[in-house]
């Protein structure tokens, strides 16, 4: 609890002093920054900061409609507080508050396109870190307005993520993405926004030819699913790498020659099992060692 301090203190700096209070109580759980956030908003009424903080606070807890109120109380008290402006419209639009999140997003400055209701903008390619309290998988995604992606990548099991999942995504950079020569930021999940159709299943083949895969994938995605080939696309990072240090490398370790762990993303289990046993009957020198579906994971008896 912040020490006692002379009436003769200006109502701001005794806000100031709650303020920095709350922030140090941030990273300790639990909600006590949340009641000195509105402590320090009521010893100085007139100033921004602390609302901004307790929004701010809201949204990090998936608490939207308190994160709204907040962030539309900063900007009562100061209208160009770009940070404010930005989490009302994540806030208004993990909430599907249309009206709001299109006037936040052109209050910051965003370009948007005419309408109502729904934003779908075409706002090019991100990478999103989906399981923050795991691995800290990154994964490509569409972006459809300021705040949300469509995953465009089969994401492992454990991310509690598929192919398509549509997520809401935070606007602070969090390390970036080099892809021939360009440069993607990386974006922070804030949760699932809508799911997708998909399931996604895992295959372990077993093959001697591994340029027969292309001939799969292909038969997949004309199918309308995705593959992912796991064996040699996830890499786990350290956190450095992970935000997007590259001053320093790791050792890689020898890639399989023979087995391949592919995820595969498909919205008709049995439709896909027929593409897999006509690749597999085009392609006898492979074998299908493993065949499962990952997630959601299968409730049946």
């Amino acid at each position: 609890m912040p020490k006692r301090h002379s009436d003769q203190r200006s109502d701001r700096e005794r806000s100031e002093i709650l303020n920095r209070y709350a922030q140090r109580l941030v990273h300790r759980g639990g909600e006590r920054e949340l009641h000195w956030y509105r402590r320090a908003a009521q010893a100085d009424p007139t100033w921004a900061a602390p609302w901004f903080n307790l929004g701010l606070a809201h949204k990090y807890r998936g608490e939207w409609a308190e994160s709204l109120q907040a962030n539309r109380a900063a900007l009562e008290r100061q209208g160009d507080h770009a940070g404010a402006c930005w989490n009302l419209g994540i806030a208004a639009t993990a909430l599907s508050d249309w009206s709001s999140a299109r006037e936040a997003w052109r209050k910051y400055g965003v370009g948007l396109p005419e309408g109502e209701g729904p934003i779908e903008a075409e706002l090019g390619a991100v990478a999103l870190r989906i399981d923050l309290d795991g691995s800290g998988e990154v994964v490509w995604g569409a972006r459809i307005d300021p705040a949300r992606a469509r995953i465009l990548n089969v994401p492992l099991p454990d991310s509690g993520h598929r192919y398509h999942d549509i997520v809401l995504h935070d606007g602070a950079v969090q390390g970036t993405r080099k892809v021939q020569g360009h440069e993607y930021p990386v974006f922070n999940a804030l949760g699932l926004w809508q799911a997708s159709a998909y399931v996604t299943y895992e295959a372990l083949i077993e093959t001697a030819a591994p340029d027969t895969l292309a001939a799969l994938v292909e038969r997949v995605r004309e199918s309308g699913g995705q593959v992912e080939d796991w064996t040699h696309t996830v890499r786990y990072l350290c956190q450095a790498c992970s935000e997007g240090d590259q001053a320093h490398e790791h050792p890689q370790e020898p890639a399989a020659h023979t087995r391949f762990h592919l995820g595969i993303a498909a919205t008709d289990a049995a439709r896909l099992r027929g593409v897999l046993d006509d690749w597999l009957g085009a392609h006898p020198q492979a074998r299908l060692l493993e065949f499962s579906r990952a997630f959601p994971a299968d409730v049946t008896p």
